[in-house]
């Protein structure tokens, strides 16, 4: 599995900032329905060890801070990026467009965007983004947009 990426030094800065004690990092977690032990809260404050995705949400939750600052990154520049800082799992965002999950995971390791227009009109709006926004995370040639697919009918997407 691949482990989103993420800075001990900042969450540990959170929890400390919080006056959290591990243990109650690992209460809270499992409070909110994903099991930590106070040992993987230890790993993951020294680096020996990256949360998962769901992980990374929840502890972003129980630090009451965004996981972007947990993956100590200013703005998203990834497709993968733009979808952790929105919270969604791979297979929940493919399913909310209408993508087969291999397919959009495909998408996300190539770096590219292959949707028809109907799935890039709900990707742009399920992660905030705007057609050249997309086109730049998804390092698409020419003018940002004009390679991207368009919505039934044509015209410009929202």
């Amino acid at each position: 599995m691949n482990r989103p990426p993420f800075s001990p030094v900042v969450a540990m800065s959170a929890r400390q900032s919080l006056g959290l004690s591990p243990q109650q990092v690992t209460e809270q977690m499992n409070a909110c329905g994903v099991p930590v032990d106070i040992s993987m809260i230890h790993a993951w404050e020294v680096g020996e060890y990256r949360p998962t995705e769901d992980e990374l949400f929840v502890l972003a939750d129980v630090l009451w801070c965004r996981t972007t600052d947990l993956m100590e990154i200013e703005e998203p520049r990834t497709l993968a990026e733009h979808r952790l800082a929105r919270r969604f799992s791979t297979a929940k965002l493919a399913h909310a467009i209408g993508m087969d999950t291999a397919e959009y995971e495909r998408a996300e390791r190539r770096n590219t965007w292959t949707g028809d227009g109907r799935q890039t009109v709900a990707l742009l709006r399920t992660l905030h983004l705007t057609l050249p926004e997309l086109a730049k995370v998804t390092e698409q040639p020419g003018t940002p947009g004009t390679d991207l697919p368009t919505p039934l009918g044509g015209g410009p997407l929202p």
